[in-house]
């Protein structure tokens, strides 16, 4: 500021002594000439300090859950994040089933905190960054501070840059609004991943949005388990593209996912050894292998807002979509003795979600959701050499979620019935089982929140 004070000054001065020896004419264009330079001065001094400034915005919630459910169901996040129920599990005679237990929950370690960071500009792109952490990551005997969102961004005209932890894009662009911790997972995709992320105004309010991804903490599973470690060492990242048009009620899009995975990096080869007395026998040794498999999944999705009224809904056609807090998976459909070499195939389903709301201060929702599992195009080995998110013998499953949110300023109170049924058979050598029992749960979720 005092830079831009000395050059007013001088200009003052020189614009003083200029007019005293020019006519009226010349006096009145350098008058113009002087303050324009004076304007300009001030405005490079304002975004000097534009340039530097960084602002931070905390915010987060406390937020504690209560939910009944009337039988043993599939959960994580210490029983509060919801997947479907499990299947019957009789006892010694069969006159009861085991998995008819009801249950309660209490929790509070959904408490969330955060902080949005608007940085400098550098160069022509505005820069921001957020951090989002909560206490869901358990380990052996607490709940762990473990971070949801980290990532910076880099905002042009008609470019936006986002790199870090951030929601996967078949998540984040249309979620559904729910009470419960798992926002309609696991018919709406769940996920969090690292990821270059960027999205194109095309003009016209059109959206072109593309994505390489890694997994973490979303992950696949496999012969190991549920574990990052097939991502890793197949090396190429996860790819998304879509296209989205963003009105001023309707959003409306489609995009197509890309998931290539290496399930092992060794295997077990049977080869022939030769003795020294020139006998021949076969032995298993340990060999490295590049089998891969891949999925190809889409989606198209809506977002209608109209004052208070909100419908939304989703259709995803997936292979392999247990990283996305779907029930799905993988197999191996072939296997050769000589090389340890696998072949594999995606399980398949497709899925879809409609959701409305209404109200602000009182909000009513209804969700409901379907998903039908279309197995594999070709069969498995075995029913063992197949790994699914959830349950391998579903053939379909539904669900319908009424849900209450009354707001008083920062505090709010939440009632949701979510009844989810799967229908389950007996395990098929392709990944389809079909339903010969319907098994159902209800979950009823009470929820307080305070948010800063």
């Amino acid at each position: 500021m005092k830079k831009v004070l000395i050059s007013i000054l001088a200009l003052s001065c020189t614009m003083n002594i200029a007019v005293a020896q020019s006519s009226a004419d010349e006096r009145e264009k350098l008058k113009q000439e002087i303050k324009n330079e004076i304007v300009e001065e001030l405005k490079a001094e304002v975004e000097t300090k534009r340039d530097k400034a960084v602002s931070f915005k905390p915010y987060g919630f406390i937020r504690n859950y209560a939910c009944f459910d009337t039988r043993e169901c599939q959960a994580v996040m210490g029983e509060t994040f919801h997947m479907i129920p499990l299947d019957v599990l009789p006892n010694e005679d069969g006159s009861e089933d085991l998995n008819d237990v009801q249950r309660m929950t209490f929790a509070a370690f959904t408490t969330r905190l955060g902080v949005d960071i608007a940085g400098p500009r550098i160069g022509q792109a505005a820069s921001s960054a957020k951090v989002e952490a909560d206490f869901s990551g358990f380990g052996s005997n607490n709940t762990l501070f473990r971070i949801r969102q980290a990532y910076v961004r880099l905002q042009w005209e008609k470019v936006a840059l986002t790199v870090g932890q951030t929601w996967h894009p078949m998540v984040g662009q249309v979620m559904p609004t729910t009470v419960g911790f798992s926002p309609g997972a696991p018919f709406a995709s769940f996920n969090r991943s690292p990821q270059v992320n960027v999205d194109v105004d095309m003009g016209k309010r059109w959206h072109f949005v593309a994505a390489a991804l890694y997994q973490y903490p979303n992950t696949s599973v496999g012969p190991s388990g549920a574990t990052h470690d097939y991502a890793r060492w197949n090396l190429w990242p996860e790819m998304y593209a879509s296209i989205k048009r963003v009105g001023e009620r309707m959003t409306i899009g489609a995009g197509v996912d890309f998931l290539s995975l290496k399930p092992r990096r060794t295997s077990i080869a049977n080869r022939q050894m030769t003795a020294e007395d020139g006998s021949v026998s076969t032995m298993p040794v340990t060999v490295r292998v590049n089998d891969r498999v891949q999925g190809i999944s889409s989606e198209i999705f809506a977002d209608y807002r109209c004052g208070l009224l909100n419908i939304k809904g989703k259709v995803i056609y997936g292979e392999n979509v247990a990283h996305l807090t779907m029930i799905s998976g993988f197999g191996a459909t072939s296997y050769d003795e000589q090389t340890g070499e696998y072949e594999y195939a995606p399980l398949r389903s497709a899925t879809s979600w409609l959701n409305i709301t209404y109200g602000k201060k009182c909000m009513v929702g209804l969700l409901g959701g379907f998903s039908q599992n279309l197995g594999a195009k070709r069969d498995f080995i075995s029913t063992d050499d197949f790994w699914v998110k959830g349950a391998k013998n579903t053939d379909y499953m539904y669900c319908i979620s009424p849900s209450l949110v009354y707001t008083i300023k920062s505090f709010a109170l939440g009632l949701e019935l979510d009844y989810t049924v799967v229908g389950f058979g007996d395990m098929a050598i392709n990944g389809r089982s079909k339903a010969l029992r319907d098994v159902g749960n209800s979950r009823v979720c009470a929820m307080v929140k305070y948010s800063f």
